[in-house]
């Protein structure tokens, strides 16, 4: 479960060692942004990246255009039987006793 979590760990853990910086326990840390809690609580400041309040427009929703002729091009039972693992899968849903066998 957590497996997807490792590698993302293993990319951070460079950054994480080289980015955040300790602060020493003899300066007072005044808690004017929500960064500086973390910071006072725990005696480390994350980055500047994570403090930047930048906006971002994105829209979604245009990816998907659906086309009949496309979708059994490539998912239909004649694109399944042209290759070796296309016909794997097909005779996986035989043994399965499914009712549709592809699109």
């Amino acid at each position: 479960m957590f497996a997807a979590f490792t590698s993302l760990r293993t990319k951070l853990a460079p950054v994480a060692r080289t980015q955040f910086t300790a602060i020493s326990s003899a300066s007072p840390v005044a808690p004017s942004a929500p960064g500086s809690i973390f910071s006072s609580l725990t005696g480390f400041r994350l980055p500047s990246v994570f403090e930047s309040t930048q906006a971002r427009f994105v829209s979604y929703g245009r990816e998907y255009q659906p086309s009949q002729r496309v979708r059994k091009r490539r998912h239909g039972f004649l694109a399944r039987m042209k290759s070796r693992g296309g016909r794997k899968v097909i005779a996986a849903r035989l043994l399965k006793g499914r009712k549709y066998l592809s699109h």
